[in-house]
């Protein structure tokens, strides 16, 4: 037995984890069911858009959820995300998902409804908030895969892991690989032998959110093309031959930011872009969209844009929206242009076309209009990468 390095920037120990093996290869839907969490690891990277809030995303998709019952409306939303995205399951995090332990059941129950019982759902949650009765009802609701979470340094609640055992599911261990804990982590790892079916070693990472708590600990980026922390992978592999030295039966996976964002995301992304472009959209080998825009001067990209449109009430969105189905008829008999070949984004309310009309119209715009060529994630939110006003 050794350490096997993956096609996927990875490592292993006797192979992944089955929830491990749809995610390496952009199948897995990435759900947070809440970001309600009440551990406080001062290494969280949650995003501020979700870090705290109780608030439910489909990959970068938001919901709208508020507070109350998932309604049906959201729901639809996470199951358009996954046909979007090609998934074959769906891994729910958070936040702690047992936080909310009701409406993740029935996010996992209705998930199987739909897609069926080969649609491999996960989870992640810390020992803090398990219970007998909450781990019972995830298992009736259908839940394949439980990654826990566990505290460091309280090792009182390392016991409950065995609670886990009850139930017919696959069980597992997820930790960031932490310098300085490395200690710990070895008499974490003898604690779970016999317990636990694998464990995922996560290259620890910096983040918007987490940046600050990491140097203050004394942490740093390990070169300037990663997110990756200085010393995280060598402690991984350190922790691997721990493993084999030991000789314990689970399997390991180190999962690098390599691995998360340039394997696992950007599959995901490419899927989604095959199937939400439009015809006239060029899509990158990256799998970004370069398409042309129209915008009102009222809307132009800039500064939280993103969080702009989504403040943006109904009766105002519906009132642009008509404004925009004007301007495209006006633009389409104007210069014969093909209905189909000019798209009125109702979400970012703005007019698509392709990067050629876009130029051919641009010195002709009415004023308030500007035009631009622009390339964009083809997830939800459409996150600019580059805007090229002509």
């Amino acid at each position: 037995m050794k350490i096997q390095k993956t096609q996927f920037k990875s490592y292993k120990i006797k192979g992944l984890a089955k929830g491990c093996k749809q995610c390496v290869k952009g199948e897995k839907l990435v759900m947070y069911i809440t970001g309600i969490c009440n551990r406080g690891c001062f290494y969280c990277p949650l995003s501020e858009q979700k870090s705290g809030k109780d608030v439910i995303f489909a990959n970068e998709w938001d919901t709208g959820f508020e507070k109350g019952e998932l309604s049906d409306e959201q729901f639809d939303i996470i199951v358009k995300e996954s046909e979007l995205t090609e998934a074959k399951g769906c891994g729910i995090t958070g936040g702690d998902p047992l936080l909310v332990n009701e409406r993740t059941c029935i996010v996992i129950k209705k998930l199987k409804e739909k897609f069926g019982d080969e649609f491999h759902i996960h989870l992640y949650t810390s020992l803090k908030n398990i219970t007998e009765e909450k781990l019972s009802n995830l298992y009736k609701a259908g839940l394949d895969e439980i990654r826990f979470h566990p505290d460091f340094v309280n090792e009182k609640e390392w016991d409950k892991i065995d609670l886990a055992s009850k139930f017919e599911w696959d069980i597992g261990v997820e930790i960031p690989v932490i310098p300085e804990y490395e200690k710990q982590t070895e008499k974490m790892i003898d604690f779970l032998n016999g317990k636990i079916k694998f464990l995922n070693l996560n290259e620890l990472e910096l983040s918007d959110t987490n940046s600050c708590h990491l140097t203050e600990h004394g942490y740093s980026a390990k070169n300037d093309l990663s997110y990756g922390v200085k010393g995280s992978e060598e402690m991984a592999l350190r922790l691997m031959n721990y493993v084999l030295d030991k000789k314990y039966g689970f399997k390991v996976h180190y999962c690098t930011c390599a691995l998360k964002d340039g394997v696992q995301m950007a599959t995901r992304i490419k899927k989604r872009a095959k199937n939400v472009a439009h015809k006239f959209d060029k899509i990158t080998k990256e799998g970004m969209l370069i398409r042309g825009v129209i915008y009102l001067e009222d809307y132009l990209p800039g500064f939280s844009y993103g969080e702009k449109m989504k403040k943006i009430g109904d009766s105002e969105r519906k009132k642009v929206v008509e404004e925009l189905i004007g301007i495209r008829d006006e633009l389409v008999n104007k210069f014969s242009i093909g209905k189909n070949s000019i798209i009125i984004d109702e979400y970012k309310l703005r007019l698509l076309t392709s990067e050629k009309i876009a130029k051919k119209v641009a010195k002709k715009l009415k004023k308030g209009l500007k035009a631009a060529v622009v390339e964009e994630y083809p997830t939800h939110d459409g996150f600019e990468v580059e805007v090229r006003f002509i």
